[in-house]
């Protein structure tokens, strides 16, 4: 058949080209959402400045339509393009290094297993590696906003006590706190500036982070504002609370210590063994360079620790996300 006749590198060009498009539409998908909330934003400093009073919310987030199959896109590989702060690299060279690294494991897959499942498996290891590239990058940033929540929620406690309004503590964090928890609260100000009731705010908050502690501190200040009650005992609470959920979590990575050495130790043993074999026996290591499926072979095992690698850290990550 015409596909099976192709060669390597015709493979990895139909990946790249595969890839290019799906990264030009999730650019064309951005810039849409860029001018869609420009202009909500316009829209809603307009109707704020019209309304003398403002009603009291409930409790509710509102849900985004993510049915569209850009969205879908960006969801398969774990990307936000309106948040870059949360990526460890502008997501285009991500992209672009996910297609070089696919059109290597399909150019790899063509010569192992054929070129039939070379475009499927190259196109699934470009999703594979930017999907973990954006979620290493999302689970870092919520594990510093996670880490930095206790100072942030002391200090609002402390100007509660002083005196000071909620809402001019707020400020007080954006002024006072490091990044990443400054920028997050800065929205937060932005938003209120604009006219957003403070519940509204915080619970946007709690949406774009994913952190269940600013869901508790949403719903803590919203159900004072619509109850009321004493909100200084019940933030101080609620810090202590947080603060102890982190000294846990830092017990718990510093337990997972040995399972991490476990997986350091099972990835080097292999090329220990390959350098004690070449050293004892270098006949033995001769197969995978002269015979015809050697190359295939070591390939297969290369391929297979990777993975293996890949699943031991992905299990570990997982048992500690803050989320």
């Amino acid at each position: 058949m015409p596909f099976a006749e192709a060669s390597p590198t015709t493979i990895a060009l139909v990946i790249l080209v595969l890839v290019g498009l799906g990264s030009a539409v999730l650019l064309l998908l951005e810039i849409r959402n860029q001018r869609l909330a420009r202009r909500l934003s316009e829209a809603t400093a307009q109707s704020r400045r019209r309304r003398e009073t403002t009603q009291q919310t409930g409790i509710q987030i509102v849900q985004r339509n993510t049915a569209s199959p850009g969205h879908r896109l960006a969801r398969l590989i774990a990307l936000n393009p309106s948040r870059p702060q949360e990526h460890p690299a502008p997501w285009p060279l991500v992209l672009v290094l996910a297609a070089v690294g696919g059109a290597i494991c399909g150019m790899l897959i063509a010569a192992m297993l054929g070129r039939s499942l070379a475009i499927a498996g190259g196109i699934a290891a470009t999703v594979l590696i930017a999907r973990s590239v954006f979620a290493y990058g999302t689970s870092n940033y919520r594990e510093q906003l996670f880490r930095q929540l206790p100072d942030a929620m002391g200090m609002i406690v402390r100007a509660l006590k002083a005196g000071i309004p909620v809402t001019e503590a707020i400020r007080t964090i954006t002024r006072e706190s490091p990044e990443p928890t400054r920028r997050e609260f800065a929205q937060v100000t932005a938003e209120q500036a604009i006219g957003v009731p403070i519940e509204t705010s915080l619970l946007n908050l709690y949406s774009r982070t994913g952190l269940r502690e600013y869901g508790f501190f949403a719903v803590t200040i919203t159900l004072q504002q619509q109850t009321g009650g004493s909100l200084t005992e019940t933030l101080e609470n609620l810090a202590d609370v947080v603060r102890k959920r982190v000294q846990t979590a830092a017990r718990g990575r510093a337990l997972a210590g040995q399972a991490r050495m476990s997986a350091v130790i099972l990835t080097v043993i292999p090329f220990v063994a390959l350098a004690a074999l070449s050293v004892l026996n270098p006949g033995y290591l001769q197969f995978y360079f002269t015979h015809e499926k050697g190359p295939t072979v070591a390939a297969m095992a290369f391929g297979l620790l990777v993975l293996g690698v890949l699943t031991m850290r992905g299990m570990i990550r997982r048992s500690l996300a803050v989320t």
